[in-house]
C-alpha cells in the first residue's frame, strides 16, 4: 500500500475518530456541543471529505495557491455542519496550503464541492461543476460523484468516474484504487 493509500485510511484514526468513545482536544479532534451529537460514523465522513480534496485538482484551483479558494457547500445547519468547520479549521492550521471557505449550500454563490446528506429536489444552479458528496447510497442525487456507502459494517465509498470526467476535475489514481470504482 502507498504513503498516500495509508494517509486516506489513517487520517480517520489520527483525528481520533475512530471507535471511541470520548475524543478530546488532544486527540485532535474539535471540542464543542455538535461533536458529542455527531455519530461516530459522521465524522469519519467529514474526515474522509476533507481528506478527498487533497487527492482532487479543480482545473480553475491550484492548492498550492492560497488566493484561489475552493468553496465547500454543505447542505444545512446540522451538528455534522459544525464538526466539519471545526476539522477543516483544525486541518487548515496544522498543514493545508488551500484557502477553504464553507457556506450553507442555501448561502452560497458557487460550489466547488459540496456534501448532501438528502437530495437537492430542484435543478440548483450552485451544484453545477460542482463535485458532489453523498452521505449514502440511500440519497439519490443526479450527478454524484462520490457516495459513502456501508458495506460489511465498515464506511466506504464510490467514485463515479463519468461524472467525475464531465466536472474537468481530476481525481488521483491513489483515491480510486480505494474507491469502488462505478
Amino acid at each position: 500500500m502507498s504513503r498516500i493509500s495509508r494517509a486516506i485510511l489513517i487520517l480517520p484514526i489520527a483525528l481520533g475518530l475512530v471507535l471511541q468513545p470520548s475524543l478530546s482536544a488532544a486527540q485532535g479532534a474539535p471540542t464543542n456541543a455538535a461533536n458529542a451529537t455527531v455519530s461516530k460514523e459522521s465524522k469519519l465522513r467529514a474526515a474522509y471529505l476533507l481528506n478527498f480534496i487533497k487527492f482532487i485538482n479543480w482545473p480553475n484551483h491550484s492548492p498550492d495557491d492560497p488566493r484561489t479558494p475552493l468553496s465547500i457547500c454543505l447542505q444545512d445547519a446540522t451538528p455534522f455542519e459544525e464538526f466539519f468547520r471545526d476539522l477543516a479549521s483544525s486541518a487548515s492550521k496544522a498543514n493545508d496550503k488551500r484557502t477553504l471557505q464553507i457556506y450553507r449550500l442555501s448561502e452560497a454563490e458557487h460550489c466547488d464541492y459540496t456534501y448532501l446528506h438528502r437530495p437537492v429536489l430542484e435543478d440548483n444552479l450552485k451544484l453545477e461543476g460542482s463535485v458532489v458528496v453523498i452521505s449514502s447510497d440511500q440519497v439519490l442525487q443526479k450527478n454524484a460523484a462520490i457516495i459513502f456507502y456501508i458495506a460489511e459494517r465498515k464506511l466506504r465509498f464510490e467514485i463515479h468516474l463519468e461524472n467525475i470526467q464531465t466536472l474537468g476535475v481530476t481525481v488521483s489514481s491513489e483515491l480510486l484504487k480505494l474507491a469502488k470504482i462505478k
